[in-house]
C-alpha cells in the first residue's frame, strides 16, 4: 500500500507521516510549498505523479481556530473550496482506484446538536464564529458523497476531535484551546508570572485528543472504510478546568490560575459522539488527557525559544 497525504507537511501530517514511517508504509506527503492545490495544474501534477497510490488522506486545509476563522471568512471560504474541489477531481481523474479519506472537523456540525452524531452533520446551521469554514468542510463531505454516486468511488470522511501534541500551532491568536493553555502556562513559567487567566468558570465541556491517537487510529480504521463517515474521537468531554489544571501540572506551574466566568466562553457542553466508532468499528480511542500534554508541554519548554514568536500566519 501507498499513501498520497495532502496537508502532510502541517501539524497532524507531521506526525502522520511519522507513523507511516514506523509502520513501513510508503508515502509521499506534501504541503503548498511543494504542490498549491488552490492552482488546478499543481493539484493535477502531483496526483498525476502518485497513480500507484492505494489511499489518499486528504488533510489540506487553510484554517487556524481562535479569532480567525472570524477575520477571515471570506478567504476561508474561497480557499478551501478550491483545495478540496481541485483535490477531488484530481482523484476522480488521476487515482479513481484509490480509497479517499478527507479529514473533516467537528465545527461542521450543527451548534445547535449537543449530541454531534454521523447523521446529524446537515441538521442545521452552524455557529457563527466559525460558519465559513465549517460550511468548507461540510461541502467537502458533500463532494465525496458527489464523487462516490457519480464515479462508483470510494470516499470517506473522517471527524476528530480537537487535537494537541508537539509542534502544534501555540499562538494565543491561532491556537485550538490545548495548544492556547500549554503556550500561556510554559510562557508564564519561562517569564516568571505569578498568574494565569483562564476565560470561563471552567465547567464548560470540551473533547480533545492526542494526535498521535489520531494519527495511529486513522490507519487502523483506514482499511475498513467503505463509502463512510465516522468520528474518530474519543467520544466523551473534558472540562475546560481539568484541561487547564492538567497543562497547569505539566508545566511546573506554581502560581495562582484564575477562572473568568464573566468571559464568553460558547456552548456549556460540546463533543462529538463516538458510538458508532464503537459499535461499528471496534475501536475506543484514549480520552486521557495526561500523558499528552506531558509530552506536549516537554516538546514547547525545550524548544520555547525558537518557537515562541512563531506564527501560523502572519496577517493573523
Amino acid at each position: 500500500m501507498k499513501a498520497l497525504v495532502t496537508g502532510g507537511t502541517g501539524f497532524v501530517g507531521g506526525h502522520l507521516q511519522q507513523e507511516l514511517a514506523r509502520r513501513g508504509i510508503p508515502f509521499f506527503a506534501f504541503g503548498k510549498r511543494q504542490f498549491d492545490l488552490t492552482r488546478w495544474e499543481q493539484a493535477g501534477a502531483v496526483f498525476k505523479n502518485n497513480q500507484d497510490a492505494d489511499l489518499i488522506l486528504h488533510l489540506a486545509s487553510y484554517q487556524a481556530a481562535g479569532e480567525f476563522p472570524g477575520k477571515h471568512t471570506a478567504e476561508q471560504f474561497f480557499t478551501n473550496n478550491l483545495i478540496h474541489n481541485h483535490a477531488l477531481e484530481a482523484w476522480r481523474k488521476f487515482i479513481p482506484r484509490a480509497k479517499f479519506i478527507g479529514i473533516g472537523a467537528s465545527c461542521a456540525y450543527p451548534s445547535s446538536a449537543q449530541a454531534m452524531t454521523e447523521d446529524k452533520i446537515f441538521d442545521g446551521p452552524i455557529h457563527g464564529s466559525v460558519y465559513a469554514y465549517g460550511a468548507t468542510k461540510r461541502l467537502l463531505y458533500t463532494g465525496i458523497l458527489a464523487y462516490n454516486d457519480q464515479f462508483k468511488l470510494n470516499g470517506n470522511y473522517v471527524v476528530p476531535a480537537a487535537m494537541f501534541g508537539e509542534n502544534d500551532d501555540f499562538d494565543e491568536a491561532t491556537a485550538h484551546v490545548p495548544a492556547a493553555l500549554v503556550g500561556r502556562f510554559v510562557r508564564a513559567v519561562k517569564t516568571g508570572a505569578t498568574e494565569v487567566e483562564i476565560w470561563g468558570d471552567g465547567s464548560q465541556v470540551r473533547d480533545f485528543m492526542d494526535v498521535k491517537d489520531f494519527v495511529c487510529g486513522l490507519l487502523d480504521l483506514a482499511p475498513r472504510l467503505e463509502r463512510d463517515i465516522v468520528n474518530l474521537a474519543p467520544g466523551r468531554g473534558k472540562t475546560i478546568k481539568e484541561l487547564a489544571l492538567t497543562v497547569s501540572e505539566a508545566a511546573n506551574f506554581r502560581g495562582k490560575v484564575v477562572f473568568n466566568a464573566s468571559r464568553y466562553t460558547g456552548a456549556k457542553e460540546k463533543f462529538v459522539d463516538a458510538v458508532k466508532l464503537r459499535e461499528k468499528f471496534g475501536m475506543v480511542i484514549n480520552h486521557e488527557l495526561a500523558p499528552g500534554i506531558r509530552r506536549t508541554v516537554e516538546w514547547y519548554s525545550n524548544n520555547y525559544e525558537t518557537v515562541k514568536g512563531r506564527r501560523k500566519f502572519a496577517d493573523a
